[in-house]
């Protein structure tokens, strides 16, 4: 009810008469309400409708419908026909119906330009072409950038979810690496099944890199697992369309004081970013100052990325841990922190964790499993 209570007060101020969201993550924060499987159909339209009257409708197809309903919206839910028309033609007529109904067809309407097609805009601007259609981009940042309690409680359940699916899966792997064997695709998909087993509602990043792999950022689920190597697991999933965005590190068999070494150093530059992750530091400062520490201890950094940012409604979204980024860390933001060395073998060494900004500084809300050390993986599991 804070969520909602804190969007329809923002939209009362605003210069909009009511804002219109297609984006898969805007139309979960304003309704409460995951779409199953929407970022793989980006032609396939849904939307939610709010009004500065207090109309509350959203604009989907038929089997989304029910799932709507299912996660507590109670708003008017319309069915369009997909059939009517080709891509977003059915949608965009509904749009159009609905807005002459509330009487908005010559209001400012807000839409999240970022996440429409250059066509939808189009027809819609043709459908409706006394209404003045406005970017509403901004003010859905704003209004996302800082979470309430309850968005809070669900990354961090979130986070407790990605990690023990890591750790079931890893305990899979341990004592099992050369006999029998475990493919590098076997491995992460067990990972996806633990997350979804230990009560995530959807699973989107998810990638491991092991050896020689882990040199570079993302590559395809191939190979087999071997003996003596880094390896980095990455993931990410949601709670009731609430994102953890999760980076972990590990070794097979015994390791080399050359790797432990690498992880440390890691560890050293995010203890070095958590004491200036608070409120009133503004996230390039966070950056700088992390790339200073790192030239100070001779730590080499890839810098490229960033070292981190937000999650909330999507796994990456403002702000942003990077040196273009100004905007000024309040509480209630929330951010994955994320800094990227290297191994021995060049291999990107990372510990990445999830961080509410606190009034005083900040917590860690992926806080299952301290990580501050490479995950061993040997010996047998016989509870698992």
């Amino acid at each position: 009810m804070e969520r909602l209570e804190k969007i329809q007060a923002a939209l009362s101020e605003s210069e909009y008469d009511a804002i219109l969201a297609v984006g898969a993550d805007n139309f979960a924060y304003l309704t409460g309400a995951v779409l199953p499987f929407a970022e793989h159909y980006p032609t396939r339209w849904a939307g939610v409708l709010l009004s500065k009257g207090g109309e509350r409708v959203v604009m989907l197809p038929q089997d989304w419908s029910q799932a709507v309903k299912d996660q507590g919206w109670r708003g008017e839910t319309l069915v369009y026909d997909e059939n009517r028309g080709v891509e977003d033609e059915g949608f965009s007529q509904m749009v159009q119906e609905v807005v002459i109904g509330l009487g908005l067809e010559s209001k400012r309407i807000g839409l999240d330009t970022y996440r429409a097609s250059k066509q939808l805009v189009g027809h819609l601007a043709k459908g409706l072409p006394k209404a003045e259609w406005a970017s509403a981009d901004p003010m859905l940042r704003d209004l996302r950038i800082r979470k309430t309690q309850e968005e809070v409680a669900y990354i961090e359940k979130a986070c407790k979810q990605v990690d023990r699916g890591i750790v079931y899966a890893l305990m899979h792997l341990e004592g099992a690496v050369t006999n029998p064997g475990y493919t590098v695709a076997e491995f992460t998909e067990r990972v996806r099944v633990h997350i979804f087993e230990n009560g995530a509602s959807g699973v989107g990043l998810l990638n491991s890199a092991f050896g020689n792999e882990g040199q570079f950022y993302y590559t395809p689920q191939r190979g087999w697992v071997e003996e003596g190597v880094l390896f980095r697991v990455d993931a990410s999933a949601h709670y009731k369309g609430y994102w953890a965005n999760i980076g972990r590190m590990g070794v097979t068999g015994d390791p080399t004081p050359e790797q432990e070494e690498a992880y440390q150093d890691n560890l050293r530059l995010k203890e070095e970013a958590l004491t200036i992750l608070k409120p009133g530091v503004s996230c390039n400062e966070v950056f700088a100052h992390v790339t200073r520490v790192a030239e100070k201890k001779a730590i080499e950094m890839w810098r490229e990325p960033g070292i981190g940012h937000g999650v909330g409604a999507s796994h990456h979204e403002a702000p942003y841990l990077t040196l273009n980024c100004s905007i000024e860390l309040k509480e209630g933001m929330v951010v994955a922190l994320d800094i990227y060395t290297f191994g021995p073998h060049r291999e990107l060494v990372h510990s990445k964790d999830v961080y509410v900004i606190t009034e005083e500084g900040s917590r860690r809300l992926s806080w299952y499993r301290s990580w501050d050390k490479l995950y061993h993986v040997y010996g047998w599991r016989a509870t698992h």
